[in-house]
C-alpha cells in the first residue's frame, strides 16, 4: 500500500472513529505522521479527537496550529477550524476571542463563497450570545433552528437546541421554563437514539430540578446520565456527572458519597486540565467542610475554587463563591468583611443576569 493511500485511509478510519463517539481510538490513529498534503486535514482531526474527550485546552493549541496554514491552502478546513474553536473558546468562557474567531471565519466565508458554512455560524453566534449572558435574544435565535429542525425531524439538533435553550431559561431564571425545555431534550435525543445526547439533558434536569429544591429527583436524573456515559471517552461528561451527582446528595446529606464522587470528578477534571471546572469541584467540597464545622478547610477550598473562577472569568462560579466565604467568614465572626463579600457576590450575579444568589439549593 502507498504511503499516500494508508495516509487517506487512516484519516478516513479515524473519522469513523470521531463520528461513532470514539474519539480516543480516533487519536490513535493520527499519531503517524502523514504526507504534507495531508497534515492539515490530520492536525483538525487531532484538535477534534481532544475536544471530544474533552481536553479543550490541549485541543486548542492545535486548532490554533491549523489556523497558521494559509487559509488558501484548503478553505474548508480553515473555516471549519475556526467555529470548532470558537466553540472551545466559548466553553471556556473566552467569549471575546470565541466572537473574533466566527469574524474571521465569516470573512473567509464571503472571499471563497462557502456560503454552506453561514447557517452554522449563525448557531454558534447564538450560543455565543448565550454564554455572555444574553439570554433573551439568544433565545429568539436559538428557537429558530428549533422550529427548522423540527420541520425537517432532525431530533437530534432538536435536542441539543433545546439543551441550549434549557440552559438559557435555567440562568436567567426561568426554572419551569428550562425543566419543560430539558424534558423535551431529553425526549429528541431518544427519538434520535443519541446517548450522549440523552446525557446532557440529563444534566440539565439535574441542575434545574436540585435548584428547585427536588433533591431526590435530582440525584436520579445524575445517576442515569452518569449510567449513559460510563466507559465513554467523554471525560468531560462523566467527569460532569460525578460533580453534579455530589451536589445532591451533599444536599440530601449523604456526605460520604457526596465526598467520593466530588474525588472522582476531581481527578477526571485534573486529567482535562479543566481548571474551571475543577473549581465547582473545590466549590463543592468547601460546602461540604463547611457544613461538618470544618471552618479552616472550607475557607481554603473556596478560596481556592474562587480563584480557578477569577482565572477563567466564570460568573457564575464567582458570585457562588464569594456568597459561601461570606456565610462562612459571619458564622466565624467577621461580619464586615463577609458584608462585602456578599455585596461583591450580588454584584458579580447581578451584573451578570443570573440569580445565583437566590439558589438555597446549589
Amino acid at each position: 500500500m502507498s504511503a499516500p493511500f494508508d495516509s487517506v485511509s487512516r484519516l478516513e478510519a479515524a473519522k469513523e472513529e470521531l463520528e461513532a463517539g470514539r474519539p480516543a481510538r480516533g487519536l490513535a490513529l493520527l499519531r503517524r505522521s502523514v504526507p504534507s498534503a495531508f497534515a492539515g486535514e490530520r492536525d483538525f482531526l487531532i484538535a477534534e479527537c481532544l475536544r471530544g474527550q474533552g481536553f479543550f485546552e490541549r485541543a486548542a493549541r492545535v486548532y490554533e496550529k491549523c489556523l497558521q496554514r494559509p487559509v488558501g491552502r484548503d478553505p474548508d478546513i480553515w473555516i471549519e477550524t475556526c467555529l470548532a474553536l470558537a466553540s472551545v473558546r466559548r466553553s471556556l468562557g473566552q467569549v471575546a476571542s470565541a466572537r473574533g474567531l466566527l469574524d474571521r471565519g465569516q470573512q473567509a466565508i464571503t472571499r471563497f463563497h462557502r456560503g454552506e458554512f453561514k447557517e452554522r455560524f449563525a448557531l454558534e453566534g447564538a450560543l455565543v450570545d448565550r454564554a455572555e449572558g444574553r439570554y433573551a435574544g439568544s433565545l429568539i435565535k436559538l428557537n429558530r433552528f428549533l422550529s427548522k429542525y423540527r420541520r425537517g425531524r432532525d431530533w437530534g439538533g432538536a435536542a441539543f437546541i433545546l439543551w441550549a435553550t434549557g440552559g438559557a431559561r435555567r440562568f436567567s431564571g426561568d426554572l419551569r421554563g428550562a425543566e419543560r425545555d430539558f424534558l423535551d431534550s431529553l425526549s429528541c435525543a431518544r427519538r434520535a437514539r443519541d446517548a450522549s445526547g440523552e446525557a446532557y439533558a440529563l444534566f440539565g434536569l439535574g441542575g434545574v430540578t436540585r435548584i428547585q429544591g427536588k433533591l431526590q429527583t435530582s440525584r436520579d436524573y445524575y445517576s442515569k446520565a452518569a449510567i449513559r456515559l460510563k466507559g465513554t471517552d467523554d471525560l468531560f461528561g462523566r467527569a460532569y456527572a460525578h460533580c453534579g451527582l455530589a451536589n445532591a446528595l451533599r444536599q440530601l446529606g449523604e456526605r460520604q458519597s457526596a465526598r467520593r464522587h466530588y474525588e472522582l470528578s476531581h481527578r477526571l477534571y485534573t486529567s482535562l486540565g479543566d481548571k474551571v471546572d475543577l473549581a465547582y469541584v473545590d466549590w463543592g467540597l468547601g460546602k461540604l467542610a463547611f457544613q461538618e464545622g470544618n471552618f479552616s478547610r472550607a475557607e481554603e477550598l473556596l478560596r481556592r475554587a474562587l480563584k480557578g473562577f477569577a482565572h477563567g472569568k466564570e460568573a457564575r462560579g464567582i458570585a457562588l463563591s464569594e456568597g459561601a466565604l461570606a456565610q462562612l467568614l459571619h458564622a466565624r465572626g467577621n461580619a464586615a468583611e463577609a458584608e462585602r463579600l456578599f455585596s461583591q457576590a450580588y454584584r458579580h450575579a447581578k451584573t451578570a443576569g443570573l440569580h445565583t444568589h437566590l439558589e438555597i439549593f446549589t
